[in-house]
């Protein structure tokens, strides 16, 4: 595989981007007031789907702005995969640690955060790195990255009453009122 810098430097900007307006988006919804458009977009409750918001919106900005910087037949398949990649670990690996701790520890939450976007990004490389994907697996992503979207914007005003979308401070779910 031969290195590509620009590919390099893409990927590591995408890292520090979605991690450092991810973390600072954290507090947006309180900031603007509890204003419901900013909590549609950020998380709006300490709930496990309200801190996915901290990754995927700033993946989606980063991706669609990016486009112009990255000329590859990858790009959709490893923009899929970006969003996709914390929304499955962030989960997985919370409620794992915390099975066995019995409580959330703020240091490891954080860590989990910056360790699957890291994580998310050097997938992102390896794909992009690939040779050219099938057209169908583009198509495939579109679908997929517009799923993402439509259950970003949804859920936070119609949350499922299941566990993934209850704040544990609150026992409620969705928006902040």
């Amino acid at each position: 595989m031969v290195i590509n810098m620009r590919t390099i430097i893409f990927c590591l900007l995408g890292f520090i981007f979605v991690s450092i307006f991810g973390t600072i988006s954290h507090f947006f919804y309180f900031w603007s007031g509890k204003n419901k458009v900013i909590g549609i977009l950020f998380p709006a409750n300490e709930s496990t789907w309200e801190h996915l918001k901290l990754s995927i919106f700033p993946t989606l900005i980063y991706f669609l702005v990016g486009f112009i910087a990255i000329n590859n037949n990858n790009y959709i398949f490893s923009f899929f995969t970006t969003l996709v990649v914390p929304i499955i670990l962030i989960p997985l690996i919370f409620y794992s640690y915390t099975y066995f701790t019995k409580k959330s520890i703020l240091i490891v939450d954080i860590l989990i955060f910056y360790l699957t976007i890291f994580l998310a990004f050097l997938i992102c490389y390896f794909i992009l790195n690939f040779s050219s994907l099938n057209n169908i697996i583009n198509f495939i992503s579109i679908i997929g990255i517009l799923f993402i979207i439509i259950c970003y914007l949804t859920f936070t005003l119609f949350p499922p009453k299941i566990f993934l979308f209850k704040d544990p401070i609150t026992g409620n779910y969705g928006l902040i009122k």
